[in-house]
């Protein structure tokens, strides 16, 4: 929760100020003669307000992967398993009624999917759905079976040997060619196969599209453009029915219209990309406002060419991480939010995951799509989730005289004036890439500059819009360093992408290998992590790797990013999650509160 001392904290006193705020606010309205007790009803629209736009329709698709469109999505699309608000897999009972490994030699999953589960147009959801999704990603052409570039991750799919209906399309067998360990990952989300047959996997998208994402969830989309998404009940919807008429998701232009819009009532709830300080004083400030604060599953690492002319010297790559101070970093970048935050030892996992830096006793068996029978008895054998370890513990101080000994044995010199030069003299220059959409990361980069330079080095710094494009100017040599954020995920075999050619060429076929590291080592134990379908044996394959990276260098983790959720008292049900683009997965079960003595059981919206 956030304090009313100015600032967000979580200690003791800040607890029980943040509860009696609560408490008022949840029992009486502001400016009101008497207390007005509010109570949770049924119907009414809600609004929230993101400040990013949707730009995509098809969230598989590698060029269509944007945070907003991503969030939105997550009321409509079904997904085979779904991350929690605690950041753990488990199974969308709402989807399928079970997904099981049966077989392990060949691995074999089978999914039940619901026998009411439909469209929103009317048609069944059926294997024909999982067939098509596993066709688009799995980098091979359908008619020919040859290599093709594929506009997704073929993490997982590639490993796909087929998959069979059965019971009408709404049994489906999974068979793999060799074992996946992290099978739970694929499926999410499912694209409508017979829409995106007709309009192609990667369709023309500047906004979301009603005629292309289709609903499998509560709430349907009845139209959306730049500023504006507007969803409604979904009438074929199969689950428990939402507690909402309308959810209406609203664009600004700042936090600082957000929160705007939270004083005025404009917006419920707001979710920035990142809080800052006039949102938190303004959050502060209200008494009728609740929020949420905690670190995020989003990391920023500090990314190096390692084929690049000045950094493929891993001495090169050991000093200039020596001469960044990332304690320093973090506390003026996130200090004034979330003195929580600190600086990353973990190339795979970030602090706010279970796994990092372990996690012993957690429960993990062969089918794990139910957490629990209903009981409270685990329908799981019990054994030790996948943790990575973070390797031997990089510094998170500068190190001037690691970076001299490094700097020197690679062969260059320290002049008179302090500055790194070549044999020849000529200045060492290191050129920064800067992912310019990621407000953390903007702040981030004329610290590290500043670092840099105090330790020597001349830096050049530019900018990208995106993170995708930021790691294509490292990838093509462009940049010596690139400075972008990463999502952490449940499923560690994701670092095959970050950090092996094993997709292929970096931005082909979901590979974020921006660094363009070779190590086989690397790739030999992810290769065997990927394989491993026992955790137990796939935990310290998982550490090893960790150890290399730090060895190797091909990128400096920084810090997880903080994040920040607000929702007004007149809301009940809204559960923040900081474990990638989830607000929404709950949205279903969100509801208004209203005066006892109102007439509560609708409001008046506008809106289209």
């Amino acid at each position: 929760m956030i304090g009313r001392a100015g600032r967000p904290r979580r200690g003791p006193a800040a607890l029980v100020v943040a509860a009696l705020a609560l408490l008022v606010a949840s029992c009486s309205q502001s400016g009101a003669a008497t207390d007005v007790v509010l109570t949770p009803v049924t119907g009414g629209t809600l609004t929230v307000g993101l400040d990013q736009s949707p730009t995509g329709c098809n969230p598989d698709a590698g060029t269509q992967t944007d945070s907003a469109s991503r969030t939105v999505l997550e009321a409509v699309l079904p997904s085979t398993f779904v991350v929690t608000a605690s950041g753990a897999s488990t199974g969308n009972q709402s989807l399928v009624d079970q997904a099981e490994l049966v077989s392990t030699s060949p691995q074999t999953v089978v999914y039940t999917i619901d026998s009411h589960a439909e469209w929103s147009d009317g048609v069944p959801i059926t294997a024909a759905d999982f067939r098509y999704a596993w066709e688009q990603q799995r980098g091979l052409d359908p008619a020919t079976g040859l290599p093709v570039p594929a506009d997704a991750s073929t993490l997982g799919y590639r490993d796909i040997k087929s998959v069979t209906p059965a019971n009408h399309g709404k049994t489906v067998t999974v068979v793999f060619k060799q074992p996946y360990a992290q099978w739970q990952m694929l499926f999410d989300p499912l694209m409508p196969a017979h829409v995106m047959q007709r309009v192609g996997w990667n369709p023309t998208c500047t906004v979301l599209r009603p005629d292309v994402d289709l609903s499998g969830g509560p709430f349907e989309i009845r139209s959306a453009n730049a500023s504006r998404v507007v969803l409604v009940r979904n009438p074929h919807w199969w689950g428990p029915e939402p507690m909402l008429d309308k959810v209406v998701i609203r664009v600004a232009t700042s936090a600082g219209q957000l929160a705007g819009w939270l004083r005025t009532g404009t917006a419920q709830v707001a979710a920035p990309t990142v809080p800052t300080p006039g949102f938190v004083d303004s959050v502060v400030a209200n008494p009728r406002v609740e929020s949420d604060l905690d670190v995020t599953s989003t990391f920023l690492q500090l990314e190096f060419a390692t084929q690049g002319t000045v950094t493929s010297s891993v001495e090169v790559r050991q000093a200039v991480a020596h001469a960044v101070d990332r304690q320093s970093v973090v506390s003026q970048v996130t200090g004034w939010l979330d003195g929580n935050v600190v600086p990353s030892q973990s190339h795979l996992y970030t602090q706010n995951q279970s796994a990092y830096p372990s996690a012993p006793g957690a429960q993990v068996a062969l089918n794990d799509f139910l957490a629990s029978n209903g009981s409270g008895s685990p329908t799981t054998t019990t054994t030790t989730s996948p943790a990575p370890g973070s390797g031997a513990p990089f510094p998170t101080t500068a190190d001037e005289a690691a970076t001299t000994r490094d700097m020197l044995a690679a062969g260059y010199l320290l002049g008179p004036d302090g500055r790194w030069a070549t044999i020849t003299g000529a200045p060492v220059v290191l050129r920064l890439v800067v992912d310019a959409g990621d407000s953390w990361t903007a702040e981030t980069a004329p610290l590290l500059a500043g670092q840099l330079e105090r330790a020597g080095f001349d830096v050049q710094i530019s900018t990208q819009p995106t993170a995708a494009s930021t790691g294509a100017i490292l990838a093509s040599g462009a940049a010596d360093l690139a400075l972008l954020p990463f999502e952490a995920t449940p499923y560690p075999t994701t670092a095959l992408a970050e950090y092996t050619d094993s997709l292929g060429l970096p931005g082909q076929d979901g590979s974020q290998n921006w660094a363009n590291l070779d190590d086989p080592t690397v790739e030999s134990l992810l290769d065997q992590a990927e394989h491993q379908l026992n955790p137990v044996k796939a935990q310290p394959i998982y550490a090893q790797v960790d150890a290399l990276l730090w060895t190797d260098m091909a990128a400096l983790p920084l810090f997880a990013e903080p994040g920040l959720v607000a929702w007004s008292v007149q809301t009940e049900g809204v559960t923040p999650s900081f474990h990638g683009p989830n607000l929404l997965t709950t949205v279903g079960t969100w509801q208004l509160r209203r005066p006892l003595d109102a007439d509560a059981t609708s409001t008046t919206d506008s809106t289209p």
